[in-house]
C-alpha cells in the first residue's frame, strides 16, 4: 500500500508537469496551423483572382472563347502564320526563369556546328547557385555542343548554359548582348536578359509574347525541335567522367519525368520548364494539331499542392481550344482576287511543248488562321510590293486579317521554271526513262537530251520580234519621207515647166499680133498706078 501510494503520488506530479511543459507547444501548434490556414487561404483567393482575369482576345468579335486559366500571362501562337489564337495579358512583363534557355540554344545553333567540342571553364561550372540545376560538369570537362545542348534543354543544366555562351563569345556578356540583340530583331518589345540561364535577376525579364516569338524562330531550326522534343538522352563518358550520364526531359507532356505520366501528349514536340520562387513556374509547350503548329506560353502560375497542377492543365486546356476552334485555310486553293489567269501572256515552261504554267503564282504552301465556321471570304486581304531585289522572286505580300486581327500571310512570286528534259529521237517508255537517267549518273550514253530553258527563249523571240517590228517601222517612215520628198520636188518642175510654158506661148502670142498689125496691114486701093508694087 505504501508503494502503491508513492507511485501514484509520483504519477500525477509526472502528469501536472507534462501538462505544464506540453501547454505551451500545443498552444504554439495550433498558432502555426491557424497562421498556415490563412495564409493558404490567401494563396487560394490570389489563384482565383488570376483565374478569374479577363482574357483579352474573348473581347475580339465573332472570336471562338478562350477558356479561364491559372497562369497570370499567357498566349497561344500558330508558329507558321504567326497568328495569336489567345491572349491573356501577354504582354504583362514576367521573370521567364529557365524558359531563357530557349534563347541560349537558338544563339547557339545560329553560331555553331552541332559537333564543335566545349570545354567548360571554372567560372561557367562555379558560378551557379548551389542547388540548382545541374549536371554536374566540372572544369575542363569536354562535351560537344550537342551534347550541352542537350544538357541544356532537356535537364535545365545552368552551367551548360554558362559553357556555351563562353564557346560561342568568348565570355558571358558577350553572349548576352548578342541574346539581347536577337531578341530585338525578332520584334521582342519586354525583353531583357542578363544570363544563358534564367537564375534570378531583377533585370532579367521578358513576355509570354516575346518568348513566343523566340520560340516560333527557334522551331526553324530543326536541331532545336529534335533536341528539346527528346524524351530520353544517354550521353557518352567523358575526359572527366567515365560513367554514362541519362537525361529525362522535365517537361511532362513530352517524358515521364519522375515517373508521372498523367500529362503525356504525343501531340507535343517541343518544349522547356522553368522555375524559380519569384518566376513561379513558366511552361513554353509546341505540339502540332489540326494541321497547325501552335505555342503555348504560360508564365507565373502558382504552385498546388498537387504537382504538375494547374500549369499542365492550363496548357492541356489551351491546346484544344485552339485545336477544336481554328482551322488552316490555303491562300492558292481559295483566293480569287489576286488570281493570274490562265493567258498566254502569262505563261512560261515548256508552253511551245504543249505544257504550260503561269509566270506569277501565289505560293501554295501559305495559308491562314480562321475560327472554324468562318469563310475565306470574311478575311480581308491588303496588297504590299515588295522591295525591288533581282534576286529574290517575291512580288508582293498579301497580308490577311479578320475582325481587325491578323491571320496570316501569303506571299506572290514568280514561279521557278526549272530547265526541262526533250527528246527529240521517239517517245521512250518509263523504263526506258529511268535507264536514260541512270546512265547520265554512270556515264554510260545513251539518249542525248537537250536542255531548254523556255523562258530565255521566249525572251529572246521577243526581243527579236521586237527588233523586226522596228526595223519594219523605220523603213516604212523612210519610204513615206522620200515619197513626200520626190512628189513635191515632181510638183514643183512641173509647175515651173507649165509656167514658162505659159509665158512662152503669150510672148508669141503678142508677137503674133504685133507683126500682124504693123507688117500685114492691107495697103489701099490706088487704081492701077505704077505705084503699085513699091513697098511703102
Amino acid at each position: 500500500m505504501k508503494f502503491s501510494h508513492r507511485f501514484w503520488a509520483g504519477a500525477l506530479t509526472l502528469s501536472v508537469l507534462a501538462s505544464l511543459c506540453l501547454h505551451p507547444i500545443t498552444a504554439d501548434a495550433r498558432r502555426m496551423t491557424a497562421a498556415e490556414r490563412a495564409a493558404a487561404e490567401a494563396a487560394e483567393a490570389e489563384r482565383q483572382a488570376v483565374y478569374n482575369k479577363a482574357v483579352d482576345s474573348n473581347s475580339i468579335e465573332n472570336w471562338p472563347q478562350g477558356p479561364q486559366i491559372y497562369a497570370e500571362s499567357a498566349i497561344v501562337m500558330e508558329a507558321d502564320t504567326g497568328t495569336i489564337l489567345y491572349n491573356k495579358d501577354m504582354d504583362m512583363v514576367n521573370y521567364p526563369a529557365s524558359i531563357t534557355k530557349i534563347m541560349t540554344a537558338l544563339v547557339t545553333l545560329d553560331h555553331c556546328a552541332l559537333d564543335e567540342v566545349v570545354t567548360y571553364s571554372y567560372y561557367a561550372t562555379h558560378s551557379i547557385e548551389a542547388g540548382s540545376s545541374s549536371i554536374g560538369t566540372t572544369e575542363g570537362e569536354e562535351l560537344t555542343v550537342e551534347e550541352s545542348l542537350y544538357a541544356l534543354l532537356l535537364e535545365s543544366a545552368n552551367e551548360c548554359g554558362n559553357g556555351l555562351a563562353e564557346h560561342v563569345a568568348g565570355s558571358i556578356d558577350a553572349f548576352v548582348e548578342m541574346m539581347n540583340q536577337k531578341a530585338a530583331d525578332l520584334g521582342c518589345t519586354n525583353t531583357h536578359f542578363t544570363n544563358p540561364h534564367g537564375l534570378p535577376d531583377e533585370n532579367h525579364y521578358t513576355s509570354a509574347h516575346d518568348m513566343a516569338l523566340i520560340t516560333q524562330a527557334a522551331l526553324q531550326n530543326e536541331d532545336f525541335a529534335r533536341i528539346s522534343g527528346t524524351a530520353k538522352y544517354q550521353m557518352r563518358a567523358t575526359n572527366k567522367d567515365d560513367e554514362i550520364t541519362y537525361m529525362t526531359n522535365h517537361h511532362k507532356m513530352i517524358a515521364a519525368y519522375r515517373g508521372d505520366d498523367r500529362f503525356l501528349d504525343d501531340t507535343v514536340i517541343a518544349g522547356k520548364t522553368g522555375y524559380t520562387s519569384v518566376a513561379r513556374n513558366t511552361l513554353v509547350t509546341v505540339a502540332e494539331r489540326n494541321g497547325m503548329t501552335l505555342i503555348v506560353v504560360t508564365m507565373k502560375t502558382a504552385n498546388t499542392a498537387e504537382s504538375g497542377i494547374p500549369m499542365y492543365t492550363d496548357t492541356a486546356m489551351l491546346l484544344d481550344y485552339a485545336s477544336e476552334n481554328f482551322s488552316k485555310v490555303n491562300v492558292a486553293e481559295n483566293e480569287t482576287k489576286f488570281t493570274v489567269p490562265n493567258s498566254n501572256s502569262f505563261f512560261a515552261g515548256s508552253s511551245i511543248f504543249g505544257q504550260t504554267q503561269p509566270l506569277i503564282v501565289i505560293n501554295p504552301d501559305d495559308g491562314i488562321i480562321l475560327p472554324n465556321g468562318a469563310s475565306f471570304s470574311d478575311a480581308s486581304p491588303e496588297l504590299a510590293f515588295a522591295d525591288d531585289n533581282s534576286d529574290s522572286s517575291l512580288l508582293a505580300t498579301l497580308s490577311y486579317s479578320y475582325m481587325g486581327q491578323p491571320v496570316g500571310t501569303a506571299s506572290i512570286q514568280l514561279e521557278e521554271t526549272d530547265l526541262q528534259n526533250f527528246t527529240f529521237d521517239r517517245e521512250i517508255d518509263s523504263e526506258e526513262e529511268a535507264n536514260a537517267v541512270t546512265a547520265l549518273g554512270t556515264g554510260i550514253q545513251q539518249k542525248r537530251f537537250i536542255k531548254i530553258n523556255v523562258r530565255l527563249i521566249l525572251i529572246f523571240a521577243a526581243v527579236i520580234a521586237a527588233v523586226f517590228l522596228l526595223y519594219r517601222l523605220i523603213r516604212h517612215l523612210m519610204k513615206s519621207f522620200q515619197f513626200s520628198i520626190g512628189f513635191s520636188s515632181r510638183s514643183s518642175r512641173y509647175s515651173h515647166v507649165k509656167s514658162r510654158r505659159r509665158r512662152r506661148t503669150s510672148f508669141l502670142n503678142k508677137k503674133n499680133r504685133f507683126s500682124k498689125g504693123r507688117y500685114h496691114r492691107t495697103p489701099k486701093d490706088r487704081g492701077g498706078s505704077s505705084l503699085d508694087d513699091i513697098d511703102l
